[in-house]
């Protein structure tokens, strides 16, 4: 079965229409739009932290190359090199008990002292200076200016330096001989260069080590902005992570395995390593100092400034969305407002009974030339179409009008010839009164029906003449018949088709007398309000068969569907005679019930609209 579809006005048509075809070109747009940009957004954040990552590098061979340029300017002093060569033979020979030697002694160190000093300078590029004997004995410089005989294969940076390439260590680590020197919050942590130095024939003689505390780097790291809330990490050439202060942290493995040259990295160029799902990696292996530099950032911190973009530029579509909403709004409102005029004509026109002359034909201007040529035909039809309707319900109300007058034409041989009937038993009773009464009765009615050719007439008129019909029927039935008027003063003005309350009395009598014994009884009761009357005639009879009832509302039906009327019958002013008569001269706005009581009896209400 075939769904049928949901009828609209081509004003939402049009509406929808404009605004679903704007807007998607708008989101078409937005996608690429916003898909480029959070490209640029995401290549701008990569390379922002690969700035970061190279700054941080440059910091670390900047300071590789002051303790490199310190150690190279004390391995190519041959001075220092003689100075600490006899150092170390005072040490080996034991002169405790020659005062000249140890004079000697003393004054070669001193004089060792003054020449480390002198590299160090004024403006200390280096903190510290250690030369080391590949044997014993240990001479510093700087903070620690001490000398002992200490071997260095004891210290622990030995068997790492001793296997490292070309003899060159660089590494960070706590220093306990200078922690009773420096003060720092962290520690006495500092960053450390070990060196071979060699003689003029290229034999290894013993091993520089230079210092600078690691707060000097750290310092310019912490100075870096971080925008993505990024951490930063540092590993030296074993593979441990001296920033921040030798954390142990899920990446240390990694750049371990890094170090061993087990992963391939570019040397030149930071590389990029997705750690995890949520995780990245930016690292760069220094050139100079040999340490790698890494900056892990969280993927949603990454992304954050895209998803902010993104989110502020939904907002100025949600702006841009109703902006095309109320421009789609006005356009099809534009178009459609003509259509919409003759709309609203078309649907205001009513060709039926009840509409007859209350059609309102309005001049309008679209300002468009073939809606005010179709307007203008629309009008012309409807007017044509309006009087062709007037003519119809004319010549129906003439052809009613004039089998109205045939009808009671006819009505009095009939009348006359039961009252006459009637007289006669009357005489023969020698009831003279009641002769007097009835034909004072007759002759009122008779006057009533020839009196004037008005379909309209006052309330106070039609009782008047159906109490006259009432009083020589009770006569004819020896007072069997009874009769009871409520009808308020308010109502007496109000006018009603002429004979029609005297002819469903008639029709009540007719079929009461027949359905029960005596007495019968009529009732006629008035209401009204401020915008209806009612009259209620009712009799205690047996009532309308249901049968009845369903014809008489199937023939109703029917007129007020086709708005046509079936042809009258002269013989009898039927019930149907007298809907029709209210629905013509009361052009719909009437009242017209057939009921019965819930006592038994038929109930008959007849009313209109009421305007004071």
């Amino acid at each position: 079965m075939i769904k049928k579809k949901k009828t609209r006005s081509i004003q939402s048509i049009l509406f929808y229409t404009y605004f679903y075809l704007l807007f998607s070109v708008l989101g078409i747009f937005m996608i690429f739009f916003l898909t480029s940009e959070s490209k640029k957004l995401r290549a701008n954040a990569e390379k922002l932290i690969s700035q970061n990552v190279n700054t941080i590098s440059a910091f670390l061979d900047e300071e590789a190359k002051t303790l490199d340029t310190v150690a190279q300017n004390i391995a190519y002093s041959n001075l220092i090199k003689e100075r600490f060569t006899k150092y170390i033979k005072s040490v080996d020979t034991d002169s405790s008990g020659d005062r000249n030697t140890d004079y000697n002694s003393l004054q070669n160190n001193k004089i060792l002292i003054d020449m480390l000093t002198a590299i160090i300078g004024p403006n200390r590029p280096v903190v510290q200076i250690y030369l080391y004997s590949l044997d014993k004995g240990v001479f510093g410089v700087g903070l620690d200016t001490s000398a002992s005989n200490a071997s260095v294969k004891d210290y622990p940076w030995y068997e790492t330096f001793i296997s490292s390439d070309h003899y060159r260590l660089m590494t960070s680590d706590k220093d306990e001989r200078l922690k009773n020197f420096y003060s720092y919050h962290n520690g006495a942590t500092f960053i450390s260069l070990y060196a071979m130095y060699y003689n003029a024939y290229n034999i290894p003689q013993g091993i520089i080590e230079v210092k600078n505390p690691i707060s000097f780097l750290t310092q310019k790291i912490n100075n870096i902005a971080k925008p993505y809330n990024e951490n930063i990490y540092i590993y030296d050439q074993t593979g441990k992570c001296i920033y921040p202060d030798f954390s142990d942290n899920s990446y240390t493995e990694y750049f371990r395995t890094l170090s061993t040259g087990k992963v391939a990295q570019d040397g030149d160029e930071v590389n990029t390593h997705r750690y995890n799902k949520n995780t990245y990696l930016f690292y760069k292996h220094t050139e100079y100092a040999g340490f790698t530099v890494a900056i892990a950032v969280s993927n949603n911190n990454l992304l954050r400034p895209i998803y902010e973009y993104i989110q502020a530029n939904i907002i100025i579509l949600i702006i841009i969305a109703f902006a095309m909403l109320l421009l789609s709004y006005l356009s099809a409102h534009i178009i459609t407002t003509p259509i919409t005029k003759i709309y609203k004509q078309v649907q205001s026109f009513k060709l039926d009974l009840s509409n007859t002359g209350k059609n309102v034909f309005t001049d309008i201007d679209t300002h468009i030339i073939e809606f005010n040529t179709l307007y203008s035909a629309l009008i012309t039809m409807q007017k044509k179409a309006q009087q062709s309707m007037e003519r119809e319900i004319t010549l129906q109300n003439q052809e009613m009008q004039s089998r109205m007058l045939a009808l009671q034409s006819q009505m009095n041989p009939h009348f006359l010839y039961n009252s006459l009937a009637t007289i006669q038993s009357m005489a023969d009773e020698h009831m003279d009164s009641e002769i007097h009464l009835m034909c004072q009765n007759i002759s009122n009615i008779l006057r009533y029906i020839s009196s004037d050719k008005e379909l309209m007439v006052p309330l106070r008129l039609e009782i008047q003449n159906t109490i006259d019909y009432l009083e020589c029927m009770k006569i004819r039935y020896d007072n069997d018949l009874l009769y009871e008027i409520n009808i308020p003063d308010t109502m007496l003005d109000i006018k009603l088709p002429k004979l029609c309350l005297q002819l469903i009395v008639e029709n009540s009598i007719k079929f009461t007398t027949k359905s029960i014994k005596p007495p019968w009884k009529i009732t006629i009761n008035g209401t009204l309000t401020n915008t209806y009357w009612e009259l209620a005639i009712s009799d205690n009879g047996t009532g309308f068969g249901q049968e009845e009832i369903d014809s008489l509302n199937e023939k109703i039906e029917e007129i007020n569907r086709t708005g046509l009327l079936p042809n009258l019958e002269i013989r009898g002013m039927g019930l149907m005679n007298i809907y029709i008569r209210f629905k013509l001269l009361y052009k719909g706005s009437h009242i017209f019930r057939i009921s019965n009581l819930l006592t038994g009896g038929a109930l008959l209400t007849i009313g209109g609209k009421y305007n004071e």
